[in-house]
């Protein structure tokens, strides 16, 4: 009974969703006590601390939601992944303290009185969510690189209908037609135990041949279209692996 709680919680913690619950939650109580950005002057204690908590986790939906989605759009990082995170995430603030200030004005209308800036609110709901990204990535990041104790966890095994493997800092995200899921272990761990042909199309990615439904663009920007729907970027200097492979058609004298 006891070991099968402690590995439920462990999964827990390793979960994404929980995580940042898990922060948002904490960083509103402390924040609904402390009463920063002149919050303090908030009548009621509960009040204000409920606020900060719903704020904390609304917030969360929206940051994290915008991480996975960037994750999606433009896989295995770089300059473009972060460009877009900075784009999104501005953007993401701006909805976030429109929804945080209408809901303060609404239950303390007292505010109304103050010229409370709505720059100066969107400059402290920036901060607050950059913090809040920063915490868990920070997490994510140790939880990762953290060894696991021999015998707590099974040895990973691969499902046999696997479609292709992205790594993610030190986890495996393993796609199969039903889904995907987090795997702790190296990406070219992972390919040694696979027994389907496939190739590293990217330092980030490995794709089966059979999940290959359309190639497109050119060797310096290349793309694979799966059968999942997923997009697959091929680096440069994988290209003539493809080709040698019979992924592509041989290069014209």
């Amino acid at each position: 009974m006891l070991p099968s709680l402690s590995t439920r919680l462990m999964r827990l913690s390793r979960n994404p969703v929980a995580q940042w619950a898990a922060v948002a939650t904490v960083a509103g109580l402390v924040l609904g006590v402390l009463g920063p950005f002149g919050s303090y002057l908030n009548t009621g204690l509960d009040k204000r601390i409920a606020y900060w908590v719903v704020s904390m986790l609304v917030g969360a939906a929206l940051f994290g939601g915008t991480l996975w989605a960037v994750r999606r759009l433009v896989p295995g990082g770089g300059t473009k992944s972060l460009s877009l995170l900075a784009v999104a995430f501005g953007l993401v603030s701006l909805f976030q303290a429109f929804l945080t200030r209408t809901a303060a004005f609404w239950l303390w209308p007292e505010l109304h009185r103050f010229d409370l800036s709505p720059v100066l609110w969107y400059g402290q709901t920036l901060l607050i969510g950059g913090l809040m990204v920063a915490v868990v990535w920070a997490l994510q990041r140790s939880k990762a690189s953290r060894p696991i104790p021999a015998g707590s966890q099974p040895p990973a095994a691969l499902p046999k209908d696997v479609l292709a493997l992205q790594m993610e800092d030190h986890y495996v995200r393993v796609h199969t037609p039903t889904g995907a899921q987090l795997m702790l272990m190296p990406l070219h761990q992972a390919i040694a135990k696979l027994e389907i042909e496939g190739l590293r199309t990217h330092r980030s990615w490995w794709v089966a041949r059979h999940a290959v439904r359309a190639i497109e663009g050119t060797p310096r920007a290349m793309r694979l279209h799966l059968s999942n729907g997923l997009t697959a970027p091929v680096a440069r200097s994988a290209v003539v692996h493809l080709r040698q492979a019979g992924w592509l058609a041989p290069q014209a004298d």
